[in-house]
């Protein structure tokens, strides 16, 4: 469930993103206009990772939109917020500690 007006989102929209997609970041910017967005899976990521040579920005860009789930539109559409949301969208990645032993 993708919520494409500006509609104010309710404890019933997160439960319900939270079912479905199981990880749930709601955004918050300094203005106090938020967004809601999932976690990225895999296709997502691998294509994002293609653009990050030519273009660092349409990496961060590329996740946003494409798990975007709700809220400030403006965060969404203006780049501005998206300079301020760069490394905090590798949040979204969450990476398990690997270690690696020489044998």
């Amino acid at each position: 469930m993708t919520v494409e007006k500006p509609v104010a989102i309710t404890k019933e929209h997160i439960e319900a993103w939270k079912q479905k997609y199981k990880d749930v970041f709601k955004l918050t910017a300094a203005d106090g206009k938020t967004g809601y967005c999932r976690k990225p899976n895999r296709d997502e990521v691998s294509y994002a990772m293609t653009l990050i040579a030519g273009d660092p920005l349409a990496y961060h860009e590329t996740i946003l939109k494409a798990t975007w789930l709700g809220g400030d539109d403006e965060i969404l559409n203006d780049k501005s917020y998206l300079y301020g949301l760069g490394a905090q969208l590798d949040k979204l990645l969450e990476a398990k500690k690997v270690e690696v032993e020489k044998l």
